[in-house]
């Protein structure tokens, strides 16, 4: 039976309102090109990513699109009553945080000074450009990462970690914790300042602790499609 791999991709986007949003410089680039790599081997892929994210070149891929955290756990639910996953590939960067609510700042420090709580206007059609100084209020997202384990517990789950300016031990020891935390067979880790458009400095460690050293995203892509293989017993 042929090999069916989801792979996240992208930027989530979190709405202020309904022309306004927070969101990431996250493209999807890595995760297409992860996404080609592992149809070239003949493997099924639902291409889950963010609404504007760069498309695997291949026809064959099935592209779901979401905008919001919200949106994707749903995304997520629904393709497992479709889907039994081999393999899933969460590359996508997804927002730490999602809007609560926006209150005028003067109305704040109001609330404050007289101890009270503030009025917490949420989704609003637009915001006024008219309002001065809007406090936006941000809450915690759920973790996606931790539900695959708990859906689809047959898939081989391969972690993403971003951190900016740290030195390669701290970087290995986050994508360790990520690993341990949320069940991963593999982690990838990334420094924001070790990428740019023809580099892609990364880190891939498995369940052992094992790594090995990339350096650009086809080497990253081939990398773990390699991985992913030895794995189902299907060396190149």
């Amino acid at each position: 039976m042929p090999k069916c791999a989801l792979i996240t991709a992208g930027n989530t986007s979190e709405a202020i309102d309904r022309v306004r949003s927070i969101t990431n410089h996250a493209s999807g680039k890595l995760g297409s090109i992860i996404a080609d790599a592992f149809m070239s081997e003949g493997i099924e892929v639902v291409y889950l990513c963010g609404k504007n994210s760069i498309q695997p070149s291949q026809s064959t891929v099935q592209t779901v699109t979401i905008e919001g955290v919200s949106d994707l756990l749903q995304a997520v639910n629904d393709l497992s009553e479709r889907y039994s996953f081999d393999c899933i590939v969460h590359s996508m960067a997804v927002s730490d945080y999602t809007v609560k609510g926006i209150i005028p700042y003067d109305e704040l420090s109001e609330a404050i000074i007289h101890k009270e709580r503030p009025a917490i206007y949420t989704n609003p059609d637009k915001l006024s450009s008219d309002l001065s100084n809007p406090v936006i209020l941000l809450e915690k997202a759920p973790k996606v990462i931790s539900k695959f384990k708990d859906i689809q517990p047959q898939a081989l789950l391969v972690g993403f970690k971003l951190l900016a300016g740290v030195e390669e031990n701290e970087l290995y020891s986050a994508a360790l914790k990520l690993m341990n935390k949320n069940g991963c067979d593999f982690v990838c880790a990334n420094d924001l300042n070790n990428i740019s458009e023809n580099k892609h400095e990364a880190l891939l460690l498995d369940k052992g602790g094992h790594y090995i050293k990339l350096f650009t995203k086809e080497e990253i892509a081939n990398a773990i499609l390699n991985n992913i293989l030895v794995k189902w017993g299907m060396q190149k």
